[in-house]
Protein backbone atom coordinates (compact mmCIF):
# COMPACT_ATOMS: atom_id res chain seq x y z
CA UNK A 1 0.00 0.00 0.00
CA UNK A 2 0.81 3.52 -0.58
CA UNK A 3 0.25 6.13 2.44
CA UNK A 4 1.45 9.61 2.58
CA UNK A 5 1.41 9.48 6.34
CA UNK A 6 5.53 8.87 6.82
CA UNK A 7 5.69 12.55 5.70
CA UNK A 8 4.49 13.70 8.56
CA UNK A 9 5.97 11.30 11.00
CA UNK A 10 7.88 12.65 13.94
CA UNK A 11 11.20 14.03 12.73
CA UNK A 12 13.39 16.04 15.33
CA UNK A 13 15.91 18.52 12.58
CA UNK A 14 12.94 18.51 9.80
CA UNK A 15 10.48 19.76 12.33
CA UNK A 16 12.89 22.85 12.91
CA UNK A 17 12.69 23.70 9.40
CA UNK A 18 9.26 23.34 9.08
CA UNK A 19 8.77 26.07 12.54
CA UNK A 20 11.34 28.11 10.78
CA UNK A 21 9.57 27.91 7.49
CA UNK A 22 6.12 28.57 9.22
CA UNK A 23 7.64 31.58 11.05
CA UNK A 24 8.29 33.07 7.41
CA UNK A 25 4.70 32.67 6.72
CA UNK A 26 3.73 34.15 9.75
CA UNK A 27 5.96 37.52 9.36
CA UNK A 28 4.74 37.63 5.38
CA UNK A 29 0.93 37.75 6.21
CA UNK A 30 1.48 40.29 8.89
CA UNK A 31 3.54 41.81 6.33
CA UNK A 32 0.77 41.94 4.27
CA UNK A 33 -1.29 43.29 6.77
CA UNK A 34 0.49 46.23 7.38
CA UNK A 35 0.60 46.69 2.93
CA UNK A 36 -3.29 46.65 3.26
CA UNK A 37 -3.54 43.68 1.36
CA UNK A 38 -6.11 41.64 2.92
CA UNK A 39 -6.56 38.94 0.47
CA UNK A 40 -2.96 38.15 0.67
CA UNK A 41 -2.47 38.27 4.70
CA UNK A 42 -5.59 35.62 4.55
CA UNK A 43 -4.06 33.22 2.24
CA UNK A 44 -0.64 32.99 3.72
CA UNK A 45 -3.37 32.54 6.80
CA UNK A 46 -4.42 29.81 5.22
CA UNK A 47 -1.12 28.59 4.75
CA UNK A 48 -0.15 28.39 8.28
CA UNK A 49 -3.24 27.28 9.54
CA UNK A 50 -2.81 24.27 7.27
CA UNK A 51 0.73 23.91 8.13
CA UNK A 52 0.22 23.48 12.03
CA UNK A 53 -2.44 21.17 11.72
CA UNK A 54 0.04 18.32 12.32
CA UNK A 55 1.58 19.41 15.58
CA UNK A 56 -1.69 20.51 17.21
CA UNK A 57 -3.65 17.39 16.48
CA UNK A 58 -1.05 15.08 17.31
CA UNK A 59 0.23 17.59 20.39
CA UNK A 60 3.88 17.18 19.35
CA UNK A 61 5.74 20.16 18.01
CA UNK A 62 8.52 17.30 16.24
CA UNK A 63 4.96 16.53 14.03
CA UNK A 64 5.08 18.29 11.02
CA UNK A 65 4.46 18.86 7.72
CA UNK A 66 7.54 18.11 5.34
CA UNK A 67 10.17 20.92 5.48
CA UNK A 68 10.72 20.92 2.12
CA UNK A 69 7.52 21.29 0.87
CA UNK A 70 7.05 24.24 3.05
CA UNK A 71 9.54 26.10 1.79
CA UNK A 72 8.35 25.54 -1.88
CA UNK A 73 5.48 26.93 -0.21
CA UNK A 74 7.43 30.26 1.48
CA UNK A 75 9.65 31.17 -2.01
CA UNK A 76 6.88 32.66 -4.07
CA UNK A 77 5.33 33.71 -0.94
CA UNK A 78 7.96 35.71 0.21
CA UNK A 79 9.05 36.86 -3.66
CA UNK A 80 5.42 38.47 -3.27
CA UNK A 81 6.20 39.75 0.30
CA UNK A 82 9.22 41.94 -1.48
CA UNK A 83 6.59 43.58 -3.78
CA UNK A 84 8.38 41.05 -6.56
CA UNK A 85 4.84 40.97 -8.66
CA UNK A 86 4.61 38.06 -10.46
CA UNK A 87 0.88 36.78 -12.29
CA UNK A 88 2.52 33.35 -11.41
CA UNK A 89 2.99 33.69 -7.43
CA UNK A 90 -0.35 32.89 -6.48
CA UNK A 91 -1.10 29.96 -8.57
CA UNK A 92 2.30 28.46 -7.00
CA UNK A 93 1.27 29.23 -3.42
CA UNK A 94 -1.94 27.53 -4.65
CA UNK A 95 -0.50 24.64 -5.93
CA UNK A 96 1.64 23.69 -2.58
CA UNK A 97 -1.20 24.55 -0.76
CA UNK A 98 -3.01 21.94 -2.61
CA UNK A 99 -0.53 19.34 -2.03
CA UNK A 100 -0.43 20.68 1.62
CA UNK A 101 -3.93 19.52 2.17
CA UNK A 102 -3.62 16.22 0.26
CA UNK A 103 -0.96 15.22 2.46
CA UNK A 104 -3.46 16.03 5.17
CA UNK A 105 -6.10 14.26 4.47
CA UNK A 106 -4.15 11.08 3.60
CA UNK A 107 -2.58 11.27 7.14
CA UNK A 108 -5.72 11.66 9.18
CA UNK A 109 -8.63 11.17 7.67
CA UNK A 110 -10.12 7.78 5.85
CA UNK A 111 -9.42 9.44 2.60
CA UNK A 112 -6.26 8.06 0.94
CA UNK A 113 -4.25 8.60 -2.59
CA UNK A 114 -1.04 7.93 -4.73
CA UNK A 115 1.56 10.07 -5.08
CA UNK A 116 1.05 10.48 -8.85
CA UNK A 117 -2.82 10.82 -8.27
CA UNK A 118 -1.83 13.44 -5.57
CA UNK A 119 0.36 15.23 -8.04
CA UNK A 120 -2.85 15.25 -10.65
CA UNK A 121 -4.99 16.81 -8.45
CA UNK A 122 -2.99 19.64 -7.37
CA UNK A 123 -2.40 20.31 -11.19
CA UNK A 124 -6.13 20.86 -12.00
CA UNK A 125 -6.71 22.28 -8.72
CA UNK A 126 -3.93 25.21 -9.59
CA UNK A 127 -6.30 25.37 -13.13
CA UNK A 128 -9.78 25.42 -11.54
CA UNK A 129 -8.45 28.53 -9.09
CA UNK A 130 -7.90 31.22 -12.19
CA UNK A 131 -11.03 30.00 -12.82
CA UNK A 132 -12.59 30.67 -9.35
CA UNK A 133 -10.49 34.06 -9.40
CA UNK A 134 -12.05 34.77 -12.88
CA UNK A 135 -15.72 34.54 -12.02
CA UNK A 136 -15.06 36.10 -8.38
CA UNK A 137 -13.01 38.95 -9.67
CA UNK A 138 -15.98 39.89 -11.98
CA UNK A 139 -18.69 39.18 -9.82
CA UNK A 140 -16.85 41.83 -7.45
CA UNK A 141 -16.27 43.96 -10.34
CA UNK A 142 -20.19 43.75 -10.53
CA UNK A 143 -21.62 44.00 -7.26
CA UNK A 144 -19.41 46.16 -5.14
CA UNK A 145 -17.52 48.56 -8.11
CA UNK A 146 -13.67 46.83 -7.74
CA UNK A 147 -11.54 46.66 -11.13
CA UNK A 148 -9.86 43.53 -10.38
CA UNK A 149 -10.57 41.89 -13.60
CA UNK A 150 -8.00 42.85 -16.47
CA UNK A 151 -8.54 42.98 -20.47
CA UNK A 152 -9.34 40.34 -22.48
CA UNK A 153 -5.83 39.39 -23.79
CA UNK A 154 -4.70 40.11 -20.20
CA UNK A 155 -7.01 37.52 -18.51
CA UNK A 156 -6.20 34.99 -20.94
CA UNK A 157 -2.49 35.13 -20.07
CA UNK A 158 -3.71 34.87 -16.52
CA UNK A 159 -4.91 31.80 -17.16
CA UNK A 160 -2.11 30.88 -19.52
CA UNK A 161 0.37 31.16 -16.13
CA UNK A 162 -2.31 29.45 -14.11
CA UNK A 163 -1.45 26.30 -16.35
CA UNK A 164 1.60 26.72 -16.81
CA UNK A 165 2.36 26.88 -13.30
CA UNK A 166 0.45 23.79 -12.23
CA UNK A 167 2.25 21.79 -14.81
CA UNK A 168 5.41 22.91 -13.25
CA UNK A 169 4.61 22.38 -10.06
CA UNK A 170 3.47 18.82 -10.85
CA UNK A 171 6.56 18.02 -12.17
CA UNK A 172 8.48 19.29 -9.17
CA UNK A 173 6.11 17.69 -6.40
CA UNK A 174 6.19 14.56 -8.97
CA UNK A 175 10.35 14.57 -8.49
CA UNK A 176 9.81 15.05 -4.98
CA UNK A 177 8.15 11.97 -4.43
CA UNK A 178 10.34 10.06 -6.48
CA UNK A 179 13.35 10.66 -4.52
CA UNK A 180 11.21 11.12 -1.37
CA UNK A 181 12.44 8.04 1.24
CA UNK A 182 9.66 9.06 3.11
CA UNK A 183 6.69 7.83 1.54
CA UNK A 184 5.65 3.77 2.09
CA UNK A 185 6.02 2.32 -1.49
CA UNK A 186 3.98 -0.38 -2.67
CA UNK A 187 4.60 -3.35 -2.33
CA UNK A 188 2.67 -5.08 -5.09
CA UNK A 189 0.94 -3.43 -8.23
CA UNK A 190 -3.27 -3.69 -7.04
CA UNK A 191 -5.21 -3.12 -10.17
CA UNK A 192 -8.62 -3.73 -10.52
CA UNK A 193 -9.17 -5.23 -6.32
CA UNK A 194 -11.79 -2.62 -5.47
CA UNK A 195 -15.12 -3.82 -4.93
CA UNK A 196 -17.81 -2.43 -7.70
CA UNK A 197 -20.31 -0.90 -5.52
CA UNK A 198 -19.39 2.24 -3.15
CA UNK A 199 -21.45 4.25 -0.88
CA UNK A 200 -24.38 2.26 -2.13
CA UNK A 201 -24.57 3.97 -5.60
CA UNK A 202 -25.69 2.67 -8.68
CA UNK A 203 -23.80 0.80 -11.24
CA UNK A 204 -25.78 1.68 -13.36
CA UNK A 205 -25.24 3.39 -15.83
CA UNK A 206 -28.17 4.07 -18.49
CA UNK A 207 -29.62 7.49 -19.31
CA UNK A 208 -32.91 7.81 -18.94
CA UNK A 209 -34.44 9.94 -21.42
CA UNK A 210 -37.92 10.76 -22.26
CA UNK A 211 -39.73 9.27 -26.05
CA UNK A 212 -39.03 5.63 -28.23
CA UNK A 213 -35.60 4.45 -28.09
CA UNK A 214 -36.32 4.58 -32.00
CA UNK A 215 -37.03 8.07 -31.67
CA UNK A 216 -33.67 8.57 -30.21
CA UNK A 217 -31.70 7.12 -32.60
CA UNK A 218 -33.55 9.23 -35.11
CA UNK A 219 -32.64 12.92 -33.18
CA UNK A 220 -28.94 11.00 -33.32
CA UNK A 221 -29.11 10.19 -37.49
CA UNK A 222 -30.86 13.70 -38.33
CA UNK A 223 -27.88 15.65 -36.07
CA UNK A 224 -25.14 13.88 -37.75
CA UNK A 225 -26.57 14.65 -41.18
CA UNK A 226 -26.53 18.42 -39.88
CA UNK A 227 -23.10 17.90 -39.04
CA UNK A 228 -22.15 16.17 -42.10
CA UNK A 229 -23.87 19.31 -43.98
CA UNK A 230 -22.03 21.94 -41.92
CA UNK A 231 -18.72 20.18 -42.99
CA UNK A 232 -19.36 19.75 -46.42
CA UNK A 233 -20.83 23.41 -46.39
CA UNK A 234 -17.44 24.68 -45.14
CA UNK A 235 -15.30 22.41 -47.76
CA UNK A 236 -16.94 24.21 -50.35
CA UNK A 237 -16.85 27.83 -49.11
CA UNK A 238 -12.81 26.94 -47.99
CA UNK A 239 -13.97 27.90 -44.59
CA UNK A 240 -11.86 25.70 -41.84
CA UNK A 241 -14.00 26.89 -39.04
CA UNK A 242 -16.93 25.17 -40.52
CA UNK A 243 -15.24 22.18 -41.75
CA UNK A 244 -13.99 21.39 -38.18
CA UNK A 245 -17.36 22.49 -36.47
CA UNK A 246 -18.87 20.10 -38.69
CA UNK A 247 -16.51 17.20 -39.18
CA UNK A 248 -14.61 16.88 -35.82
CA UNK A 249 -17.94 17.63 -33.53
CA UNK A 250 -19.39 14.78 -36.35
CA UNK A 251 -16.57 12.02 -35.19
CA UNK A 252 -17.14 13.05 -31.40
CA UNK A 253 -20.39 11.35 -31.86
CA UNK A 254 -19.04 8.64 -33.15
CA UNK A 255 -16.77 8.14 -30.04
CA UNK A 256 -19.52 6.10 -27.51
CA UNK A 257 -20.45 3.79 -30.31
CA UNK A 258 -16.59 3.00 -30.90
CA UNK A 259 -15.92 2.52 -27.25
CA UNK A 260 -18.72 0.26 -26.97
CA UNK A 261 -17.31 -1.63 -29.84
CA UNK A 262 -13.42 -1.73 -29.46
CA UNK A 263 -13.51 -2.11 -25.53
CA UNK A 264 -17.08 -3.12 -24.69
CA UNK A 265 -17.28 -0.44 -22.79
CA UNK A 266 -20.84 0.62 -21.74
CA UNK A 267 -22.13 3.45 -23.70
CA UNK A 268 -26.18 3.27 -23.92
CA UNK A 269 -28.17 4.71 -26.39
CA UNK A 270 -29.31 7.69 -24.34
CA UNK A 271 -25.48 8.61 -23.48
CA UNK A 272 -24.46 8.48 -27.36
CA UNK A 273 -27.52 11.35 -27.62
CA UNK A 274 -25.98 13.37 -24.49
CA UNK A 275 -23.23 13.50 -26.35
CA UNK A 276 -24.38 14.37 -30.04
CA UNK A 277 -27.07 16.94 -28.81
CA UNK A 278 -24.04 18.81 -26.94
CA UNK A 279 -21.79 18.81 -30.08
CA UNK A 280 -24.42 19.53 -32.36
CA UNK A 281 -25.29 22.76 -30.59
CA UNK A 282 -22.02 24.17 -30.13
CA UNK A 283 -21.21 23.31 -34.51
CA UNK A 284 -24.78 24.92 -34.77
CA UNK A 285 -24.10 27.59 -32.57
CA UNK A 286 -20.81 28.89 -34.79
CA UNK A 287 -23.04 29.22 -37.35
CA UNK A 288 -24.24 32.49 -35.67
CA UNK A 289 -26.14 31.66 -32.45
CA UNK A 290 -23.52 32.27 -30.70
CA UNK A 291 -23.60 35.98 -31.26
CA UNK A 292 -27.42 36.82 -32.22
CA UNK A 293 -29.49 34.21 -29.77
CA UNK A 294 -29.04 35.68 -26.49
CA UNK A 295 -28.61 32.10 -23.57
CA UNK A 296 -27.50 30.44 -26.78
CA UNK A 297 -23.67 29.74 -24.88
CA UNK A 298 -24.90 29.28 -21.62
CA UNK A 299 -27.53 25.91 -22.60
CA UNK A 300 -24.31 24.91 -24.63
CA UNK A 301 -21.63 25.29 -22.14
CA UNK A 302 -24.02 23.88 -19.15
CA UNK A 303 -24.43 21.00 -21.44
CA UNK A 304 -20.73 20.08 -22.42
CA UNK A 305 -19.93 20.84 -18.67
CA UNK A 306 -22.54 17.81 -17.97
CA UNK A 307 -20.80 15.36 -20.19
CA UNK A 308 -17.42 16.86 -18.76
CA UNK A 309 -18.46 16.12 -15.05
CA UNK A 310 -19.65 12.70 -16.05
CA UNK A 311 -15.84 12.16 -17.69
CA UNK A 312 -14.22 13.53 -14.52
CA UNK A 313 -16.59 11.21 -12.15
CA UNK A 314 -15.26 8.25 -14.43
CA UNK A 315 -12.02 9.38 -13.77
CA UNK A 316 -11.95 9.43 -10.57
CA UNK A 317 -13.74 6.07 -9.55
CA UNK A 318 -11.52 4.40 -12.06
CA UNK A 319 -8.45 5.25 -10.66
CA UNK A 320 -10.39 4.52 -7.21
CA UNK A 321 -11.35 0.96 -8.61
CA UNK A 322 -7.76 0.51 -9.99
CA UNK A 323 -6.06 0.65 -6.63
CA UNK A 324 -5.70 -0.89 -3.07
CA UNK A 325 -4.38 2.77 -2.33
CA UNK A 326 -6.97 5.12 -3.52
CA UNK A 327 -10.16 5.34 -1.38
CA UNK A 328 -12.42 8.36 -2.25
CA UNK A 329 -15.31 9.24 0.14
CA UNK A 330 -18.54 11.08 -1.60
CA UNK A 331 -17.67 13.85 -0.93
CA UNK A 332 -14.10 14.20 -2.29
CA UNK A 333 -15.68 12.87 -5.63
CA UNK A 334 -17.75 15.28 -5.93
CA UNK A 335 -15.13 17.93 -5.27
CA UNK A 336 -12.87 16.09 -7.89
CA UNK A 337 -15.98 16.57 -10.89
CA UNK A 338 -16.54 20.18 -10.41
CA UNK A 339 -12.57 20.95 -10.24
CA UNK A 340 -12.18 18.65 -13.26
CA UNK A 341 -14.33 20.41 -15.25
CA UNK A 342 -13.28 23.86 -14.09
CA UNK A 343 -9.56 23.03 -15.03
CA UNK A 344 -11.25 21.41 -18.46
CA UNK A 345 -12.46 24.96 -18.82
CA UNK A 346 -9.62 26.93 -18.62
CA UNK A 347 -8.29 24.32 -21.26
CA UNK A 348 -10.98 25.33 -23.51
CA UNK A 349 -10.79 28.39 -23.14
CA UNK A 350 -6.97 28.49 -23.89
CA UNK A 351 -7.92 26.83 -26.95
CA UNK A 352 -10.22 29.39 -28.21
CA UNK A 353 -7.10 32.02 -27.47
CA UNK A 354 -4.88 29.93 -29.55
CA UNK A 355 -6.83 29.30 -32.68
CA UNK A 356 -7.40 33.14 -32.55
CA UNK A 357 -3.77 33.90 -32.14
CA UNK A 358 -3.39 31.69 -35.24
CA UNK A 359 -5.86 33.27 -37.39
CA UNK A 360 -4.09 36.55 -36.17
CA UNK A 361 -1.26 35.37 -38.12
CA UNK A 362 -2.57 33.02 -40.93
CA UNK A 363 -5.47 34.81 -41.74
CA UNK A 364 -9.06 33.81 -41.89
CA UNK A 365 -11.75 33.34 -38.88
CA UNK A 366 -10.40 31.42 -35.85
CA UNK A 367 -11.53 27.68 -35.71
CA UNK A 368 -13.06 28.58 -32.09
CA UNK A 369 -13.72 32.34 -31.90
CA UNK A 370 -13.83 33.98 -27.92
CA UNK A 371 -16.46 37.25 -27.85
CA UNK A 372 -14.58 39.65 -24.81
CA UNK A 373 -13.92 39.13 -21.40
CA UNK A 374 -18.01 38.59 -20.79
CA UNK A 375 -18.20 35.67 -23.20
CA UNK A 376 -14.50 34.21 -21.06
CA UNK A 377 -16.49 34.60 -17.22
CA UNK A 378 -19.73 33.48 -18.83
CA UNK A 379 -18.33 30.35 -19.93
CA UNK A 380 -16.30 29.60 -16.68
CA UNK A 381 -19.75 30.54 -15.11
CA UNK A 382 -21.80 27.99 -16.70
CA UNK A 383 -18.92 25.02 -17.22
CA UNK A 384 -19.43 25.26 -12.73
CA UNK A 385 -23.38 25.59 -13.35
CA UNK A 386 -23.22 21.79 -15.10
CA UNK A 387 -20.44 20.15 -12.93
CA UNK A 388 -22.41 21.14 -10.02
CA UNK A 389 -25.56 19.67 -11.12
CA UNK A 390 -23.69 16.07 -12.11
CA UNK A 391 -21.49 16.34 -9.17
CA UNK A 392 -25.10 16.63 -6.98
CA UNK A 393 -27.57 14.39 -8.79
CA UNK A 394 -26.11 12.06 -11.71
CA UNK A 395 -22.48 10.44 -11.30
CA UNK A 396 -23.97 7.12 -10.60
CA UNK A 397 -24.91 7.31 -14.53
CA UNK A 398 -21.70 6.76 -14.95
CA UNK A 399 -20.50 4.49 -12.86
CA UNK A 400 -20.24 1.42 -15.31
CA UNK A 401 -17.87 3.59 -17.36
CA UNK A 402 -16.02 3.97 -14.45
CA UNK A 403 -15.73 0.12 -13.94
CA UNK A 404 -14.45 -0.39 -17.49
CA UNK A 405 -12.07 2.47 -17.57
CA UNK A 406 -10.75 0.85 -14.03
CA UNK A 407 -7.88 -1.14 -15.78
CA UNK A 408 -6.62 1.72 -18.12
CA UNK A 409 -5.91 4.14 -15.67
CA UNK A 410 -2.39 2.89 -14.27
CA UNK A 411 -0.97 6.40 -15.22
CA UNK A 412 -2.26 8.26 -13.24
CA UNK A 413 -1.96 5.77 -10.16
CA UNK A 414 1.82 4.50 -10.04
CA UNK A 415 4.13 7.46 -10.06
CA UNK A 416 6.11 8.49 -7.35
CA UNK A 417 6.34 4.72 -5.78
Amino acid sequence: MVSLRPLVDRRGLDAGFAWLATAVLVACSGRFLTLGELDWAAFVAIVVGVAVVPPVLERDPAVTMPSELLVLVVIPVVVRAAAVVSVATPFFVLAGLSLLVVVLLDSYTSFTVTPRFAVVFVVLTTMAFASVWTVGSWVSDALFGTNILPGETELMWDLVAATVTGILAGVVFELYFRISDRVTRLDEPAVGTAETEHDGESTADVVDLPGDRSHHRTAVRAMRAILALIAVAGLLQANIGLVVNGGLTLLITFVPAALRREYDYPMDLGLTLWVTVAVFLHAVGALGPYRSVEFYDTITHTLSATLLAGIGFAVARAVELHSRSVDFDSTFRSVFVVVFVLAAGVVWEILEFASGGVASIVGGDAVLAQYGTGDIVHDLAFNTVGAIVVAVLSTGRFEAVAQSLAGQVDVLVRGGE
